[in-house]
């Protein structure tokens, strides 16, 4: 049986110099309203097409989201220098991509490692949208990284819900959703996987404003990361759960 280190339930902060001598710190950029796209390599071949495709959503953006959704190529154990590094990189046709080599950036962080990792993570509250190994599907990506732009493309009048908690967080079976509302709305809560997909219809139905609590069983779901989504019409706000084994 393979058991995995404990892992980030949203975005773990680094501060890290990219391979052109930059500083970044991942929290500033997050709050700032970026959307960050890591992507660990060893680097090798089988990394090449899953980070092409990784980069060509992220470039799908650059004129409807303008300095918003950035890819970092980084080195798996930052045991690759950054000229080794940044040769693989342009040779593969991925140069618009900053590139890393820091142990800081640790992609133990978020579970299952392979090659290559892609965690795509957005918001003031550093959340993770979008989790995959070995290979990505371009149709979830976008679909994680829309979702993000929703909420860090939105001030904050326009969030649909505020003081979010989940507990137990991990879930072990049950756990009670509790969330203030700025309106009477009808409301759909859902649960995606790290890879864009619905797994639960949690809740569905009219609530009031101020604050609700939803109940709902995690029973039956597979152990991992998972993203909660509570929306009313155009309006939705986002926490990440963890359902233990």
């Amino acid at each position: 049986m393979m058991h995995f280190a404990p892992f980030a339930q949203t975005a773990v902060d680094f501060t890290a110099n990219d391979c052109d001598g930059n500083s970044h710190n991942l929290f500033s950029e997050l709050n700032s309203g970026k959307v960050i796209v890591l992507c660990w390599v060893m680097p090798c071949g089988a990394c090449t097409g899953p980070s092409l495709t990784t980069l060509n959503v992220v470039n799908s953006y650059s004129a409807t989201n303008p300095n918003t959704v950035f890819m970092y190529i980084v080195d798996d154990y930052a045991n690759t220098s950054c000229t080794s590094l940044d040769s693989w990189r342009n040779h593969e046709g991925l140069g618009s991509a900053k590139s890393f080599s820091n142990a800081s950036i640790n992609l133990a962080d978020y579970r299952a490692a392979g090659m290559p990792k892609v965690v795509a993570i957005a918001g003031g509250s550093h959340t993770v949208f979008y989790n995959a190994i070995n290979t990505v599907d371009p149709g979830d990506l976008q679909t994680a990284i829309n979702s993000a732009l929703q909420i860090i493309g939105v001030n904050e009048q326009n969030n649909l819900a505020s003081s979010l908690t989940v507990s137990p967080n991990p879930s072990h079976g049950k756990s009670e959703l509790k969330f203030t509302l700025t309106e009477n709305v009808q409301v759909d809560v859902t649960m995606f996987n790290m890879q864009g997909k619905l797994v639960k219809k949690v809740f569905n139905g009219r609530l009031t404003q101020g604050a609700n609590t939803v109940d709902f069983s995690t029973s039956g779901i597979a152990s991992g990361t998972y993203l909660l989504k509570i929306s009313s019409g155009s309006k939705s706000s986002y926490l990440n759960l963890v359902i233990g084994s």
